[in-house]
């Protein structure tokens, strides 16, 4: 995917303050949906019920839901070809808690 004549590289350097006051973005995303037709049907699918995105080069897609039972819905209603759970976020990690 680095080598994508279409990926973008001109992305101005940003602290992480600005990054979290902006909008996601991965520039991976349009070369991924378009090269690989499963994860274009994926996010269709998942657009239906909350915005989504794309992790890294794409080894993941995921959404964000207001609550754990709006995801676990939406979940029941997953394609059958595609392996989704529920996962909850955290705003620190959780290696941040092991004793040095």
């Amino acid at each position: 995917m680095f080598k994508d004549k279409e990926l973008k590289r001109n992305n101005p350097i940003r602290s992480l303050n600005e990054l979290l006051l902006i909008p996601y973005k991965n520039n991976f995303e349009f070369i991924i949906r378009k090269k690989f037709k499963e994860v274009e049907q994926l996010f269709l699918w998942m657009l239906k019920y909350a915005p989504s995105y794309l992790t890294g080069t794409g080894s993941c897609v995921f959404s964000e839901f207001n609550s754990e039972n709006n995801a676990r819905n939406v979940l029941k209603k997953a394609p059958t070809w595609c392996n989704c759970f529920v996962a909850k976020g955290v705003n620190i990690s959780p290696l941040n808690y092991i004793k040095k």
